[in-house]
């Protein structure tokens, strides 16, 4: 597998020489700078992509923020106000924050080669500001999506438009143009080391290591990529075979996986996805998409999602069967995409569904939450979401060893205060976006251990044939077409499951 960026069997040097230079919409040769006051770039209406400048503003303030530990998403949004708010709404490029979000993403995923070229270049440690724009345009150079000279001059244009980094805009320069005269051989050297190549903190590779001592390469190297766009289609409005249909009538190349999803293959905003809008499809993964199959529902069943938001798996449940459905999550921001994701793929199958914005832990221990009454209870809970590294690529570098001690404990007393709920008979469904142990098999051999009645029901496996699984199952991140006769998907993340029943 070739280096994310750059088609197999090319070299960073002979993409760079081919200058296949900025965005579209732009003569070759011309370079854009930041708008100021009495440029012609001051309009940001103009036709076009964003200027490069401006873009690699935005995710370097971002990209700053997630030194210190912000989410990327929540950085970015933050980083696009300020610098709006400075330069003025109408200088700010309508596409600006699609293109900073794809600038900062790229870095994230180069982060550690980006580190290493920097602490290797720089005559002095940067600080977090210029390290931070200094990442954005190594990446964009490893990537070769814009000539060298532009992302170098794009990037001096940068750094002289904020206090944090215009005194810096001559070094920025130098490391830059430094780089670019020993770039395949800094980065050649860089790659030595397993934790660059794979752009993972020592600690996170060698528990990937740990657990996964034939797959971890594999596994790391898939996480470097873009992620899948995968779709789940809302059968009670269209069918999976009609669907097809309409996106192959629109040329878009897409195929089936597991029951009821589609993989587009091309990338696209989800307003522009055929029929999302009217709510007939909906973005979930492929390996998300199997909790509410495991669940088993029926109708007149009292199900709790815990730890609801944003709400695609409670859709999921709700177009199911014509259940009593509460969604609870703590957040109420994110708790209102819960209400949003309902309201656009309607409640389904005569289900009825209340959102309870609280800490299900306190709901439950104050009896908000009746014991011994659901039937279905699904507990997606907090974890390191080592799974979605490739939709999330900043999760790696916003967690810490520690963090895989804490959550599991969390989980835990979930999974106590949460057992108590379950009707006789009824089924708990644990679920985590993550691939390391001490979240997955590890936590439920403990829970079963200290559980007395607690008993785990098998779930289907790969390969068609019928057999049943060891008691949970661990998927790990991958993207194929193959399909299987259960309906399990061969393009997921990475997800572990297990199913709980009450033994009465």
């Amino acid at each position: 597998m070739s280096p994310p960026g750059r088609p197999k069997g090319e070299s960073r040097s002979a993409q760079r020489e081919g200058r296949p230079v900025g965005p579209p919409g732009r003569p070759k040769g011309e370079s854009r700078s930041e708008p100021r006051e009495g440029s012609p770039m001051n309009d940001a209406a103009e036709i076009g992509a964003p200027p490069l400048a401006q873009a690699m503003w935005i995710a370097a303030v971002a990209s700053a923020r997630l030194r210190e530990g912000m989410p990327l998403e929540r950085g970015l949004a933050l980083a696009h106000e300020r610098i709006s708010a400075q330069i003025g709404g109408r200088r700010m490029h309508p596409r600006a924050a699609a293109a900073a979000k794809d600038i900062a993403f790229t870095a994230a995923r180069h982060r550690a080669l980006t580190d290493a070229l920097i602490a290797r270049l720089a005559t002095r440690p940067p600080s977090e500001p210029v390290a931070a724009l200094l990442g954005v345009a190594l990446a964009q150079l490893a990537t070769a999506r814009h000539a060298a000279y532009a992302v170098v001059d794009q990037a001096v244009q940068a750094a002289k438009q904020d206090g944090a980094t215009e005194g810096a805009a001559g070094f920025i320069n130098a490391v830059l143009r430094n780089a670019l005269r020993q770039f395949d051989a800094l980065v050649d050297e860089a790659e030595r080391d397993d934790a660059v190549r794979h752009n993972l903190p020592s600690w996170w590779l060698q528990r990937l290591q740990r657990d996964y001592p034939q797959h971890w390469q594999a596994i790391a190297e898939l996480q470097r990529e873009p992620p899948p766009l995968v779709l789940r289609v809302n059968l009670l409005r269209t069918t999976r075979a009609a669907y097809l249909e309409r996106l192959a009538q629109a040329q878009l190349d897409a195929t089936a996986v597991g029951t009821a999803g589609v993989w587009l293959h091309q990338a696209c905003p989800v307003e522009r996805i055929p029929g999302f809008t009217a709510g007939e499809v909906t973005v979930q993964d492929a390996g998300a998409q199997l909790a509410a199959e495991w669940l088993d529902l029926a109708d007149g069943m009292a199900v709790l999602d815990a730890c609801a938001a944003p709400g695609g798996k409670t859709a999921h449940l709700a177009a199911l069967a014509a259940i009593d459905l509460t969604a609870v999550d703590i957040d109420a921001e994110r708790a209102q995409r819960i209400d949003q994701n309902l309201a656009r793929l309607g409640k389904h199958a005569g289900a009825t569904v209340r959102v309870l914005v609280t800490d299900v832990l306190r709901a439950a221990r104050e009896g908000r939450l009746p014991p011994d009454h659901y039937d279905r209870i699904l507990l997606d809970a907090p974890c390191t979401a080592s799974g979605i590294v490739r939709r999330h690529p900043d999760i790696p570098w916003l967690r810490r060893p520690e963090d895989v001690a804490q959550l599991p404990t969390q989980q835990a007393r979930l999974l106590d205060a949460l057992w108590p709920l379950l009707a006789p008979a009824g089924r708990l469904l644990f679920a985590v976006c993550s691939v390391f142990s001490e979240e997955g098999s590890q936590q439920i051999q403990r829970f079963v251990a200290r559980t007395p009645g607690a008993r785990l029901i098998p779930l289907p496996v790969r390969g068609g044939s019928g057999r049943l699984a060891e008691p949970t199952v661990q998927l790990v991140p991958a993207e194929t077409d193959a399909g299987t006769a259960e309906g399990w998907p061969g393009v997921h993340d990475g997800f572990f499951y297990a199913l709980l029943e009450k033994q009465s």
